[in-house]
Order: C-alpha cells, then structure tokens, then sequence
C-alpha cells in the first residue's frame, strides 16, 4: 500500500527539486514533472507525481 501526501510547491530549485509544502512542514522531493511554484501536487516517497487542483488538495 503507498501513501501520496497532497501539498504546495513552496520552491523549485534548478537541480530537479522542488519544496513541497505539506500541513506545515517542508519537504524536497523529486520534480520530473517540471512544476511550478505555487501549484498543488500530491508526493509520494520524495517523488512528485501528480499535478492536483487547489479543490482537490485543500479537501
């Protein structure tokens, strides 16, 4: 079974990473989907795997 955690992009650095904000805490994980900051995406074992609305993070 695998948990993803829905959060923000605080950061993307230009190695790759990007700063996930998830309930208050930063994380880095992977960003191989070139996401920007500010948009909401769900993490899953350091990688970001999935670009997810405002809607669906905040629920």
């Amino acid at each position: 079974m695998c948990l993803a955690l829905a959060g923000k992009v605080a950061e993307v650095k230009e190695n790759g990473m990007a700063e996930v904000e998830i309930k208050g805490k930063k994380i880095t994980a992977m960003n191989p989907e070139k996401i920007r900051k500010g948009e909401y995406v769900l993490v899953q074992q350091g990688i970001i795997i999935e670009k997810i609305s405002e809607k669906e993070a905040l629920c």
